[in-house]
């Protein structure tokens, strides 16, 4: 930290020399130098956002900004639908791994885990009194995040997971379960209280949360800054589930505020 600050004390020393204001995204614009960064992650990632139902590439996503404003290229191997089981069942990981460049600095960002948590709702909905799994079991999600981590990290890779966004479970119920699915037998499944949809996707975050403690690492946490927010259904899609343009924006904060801490 002291060699950080001694750095930006320089830079800002030159500039005035040149007679102009220090703009300190230059100071870090040379954090990047030589280092790969990659993303791994779902619709989220991908910068995707909902509007009655019509699906839309935001161009001003998170990565976007994040990339505009430190002068950086991303790989982002973001996808529709993607989650952390799909990841391992397709070996992305251990392709990624296979790729990398030992004379950089490799950086891998896992923003997975909304998809996992989801279920098939149809199925639900047929039998609502039955025990339904999530498409990922949450057992299974904390040793696949566990495993991800630890190929990443013995791989020479610097590991940044992400927490989940919070769901806005009154309007994912009516927006797009009910939509799916016959909403008063799901609704049935969830003993009449929506809230449940929370609840569950926070179980996964908290599997999210812990590995990453377990192994060292800060994480960006999406969650808690939206939550910091008593609007925090403001920064999400009419969906609930997709962050908007205001949201894309705080998560591109979120990232900031771990790359200058």
């Amino acid at each position: 930290m002291a060699l950080k600050v001694y750095f930006e004390h320089e830079v800002r020393a030159a500039a005035f020399q040149a007679g102009r204001a220090a703009d300190m995204s230059e100071v870090f614009d040379m954090e990047f130098i030589n280092k790969r960064i990659t993303v791994f992650g779902d619709s989220i990632g991908k910068g995707i956002t909902t509007n009655k139902g019509k699906i839309e590439m935001l161009p001003t996503c998170a990565i976007k900004l994040f990339e505009n404003e430190y002068g950086v290229k991303i790989e982002n191997y973001s996808a529709y639908g993607n989650s952390l089981k799909r990841l391992a069942l397709r070996g992305k990981i251990d392709k990624y791994i296979e790729s990398l460049d030992k004379n950089v600095k490799n950086i891998a960002v896992i923003e997975l885990g909304g998809n996992d948590a989801d279920f098939d709702w149809q199925a639900v909905a047929a039998t609502p009194t039955e025990n339904h799994n999530p498409k990922t079991e949450i057992e299974e999600f904390s040793s696949l995040y566990k495993s991800t981590l630890d190929k990443l990290l013995s791989a020479g890779v610097e590991v940044v997971p992400c927490t989940i966004p919070p769901v806005c479970s009154d309007r994912y119920f009516n927006e797009v379960i009910s939509r799916l699915a016959d909403g008063d037998k799901v609704l049935e499944f969830f003993r009449g209280d929506t809230g449940t949809i929370y609840r569950h996707q926070e179980m996964f975050n908290n599997e999210i949360i812990k590995n990453s403690f377990f192994k060292g690492l800060n994480v960006i946490d999406l969650r808690q800054r939206f939550l910091n927010r008593n609007d925090f259904d403001s920064l999400m899609c009419n969906d609930g589930i997709h962050p908007n343009e205001e949201g894309q924006h705080e998560m591109f904060l979120a990232a900031q505020k771990y790359v200058t801490a």
